[in-house]
């Protein structure tokens, strides 16, 4: 029986900022090397990096039952979410945020929800820090306007969606870092996404959780 594997979210997911591999993708070569590396396991899995920069949680919850319909095979999926910081952000001006914490603990709830209903497993990723020198304002290269992504937001609402996985029992697998060390270590140049060093401390905290369920 296969296994498959949906890894949902924004730019973080995407792997901006990564030279090499974005923590998705280094998941995804995990698998690959479980699979097809020495004494591999066979096709066993099938592994999907389904991430849009500047994806809000009302995008993948749209988005998710079309992957399920269009990718889905008989077998047990396991959906490995990270999702919410540009629900937190403001756009054009730093008070017009594109959610409140209250709309947004209702969407969340209900894609948290969603993903419980189509997946054997589901597992949460939170963020690190931003750079606020970088980051507030930070132009948008899609829209050409500016957005403003603040760490007091961030890990207001990022708080909220831990609280939410642990109602629901779902894992979330957070950032262990303090704020100086995830920026002089582990930030990218534009202060918003990790850098590779990033990405791979992710990677190995996911993979570290996803060992114990396969």
């Amino acid at each position: 029986m296969i296994t498959q594997v949906f890894i949902i979210g924004s730019s973080f997911v995407y792997g901006v900022g990564a030279e090499k591999s974005g923590w998705a993708d280094l998941v995804k070569q995990f698998f690959h090397h479980k699979m097809y590396g020495k004494s591999g396991v066979g096709e066993k899995y099938e592994v999907f990096n389904f991430a849009k920069s500047g994806a809000e949680i009302k995008f993948v919850k749209r988005l998710f039952p079309t992957l399920i319909r269009e990718y889905g095979r008989k077998g047990k999926i396991i959906t490995i979410v990270s999702i919410g910081g540009n629900d937190a952000k403001a756009v054009d001006s730093p008070t017009n945020y594109v959610s409140t914490i209250e709309k947004y603990t209702v969407q969340m709830s209900q894609l948290l929800d969603l993903l419980k209903e189509k997946s054997d497993l589901v597992i949460a990723v939170g963020g690190g820090y931003y750079d606020e020198s970088k980051t507030n304002p930070k132009h948008n290269p899609f829209t050409g306007g500016e957005s403003y992504f603040t760490n007091e937001r961030r890990k207001k609402f990022e708080q909220r969606f831990q609280e939410l996985c642990h109602q629901k029992s779902i894992t979330f697998i957070g950032v262990k870092l303090s704020k100086e060390e995830w920026q002089k270590k582990y930030s990218y140049q534009d202060g918003l996404h990790p850098n590779q060093k990033g990405h791979q401390y992710v990677a190995e905290n996911v993979i570290r959780v996803l060992k114990r369920y396969i």
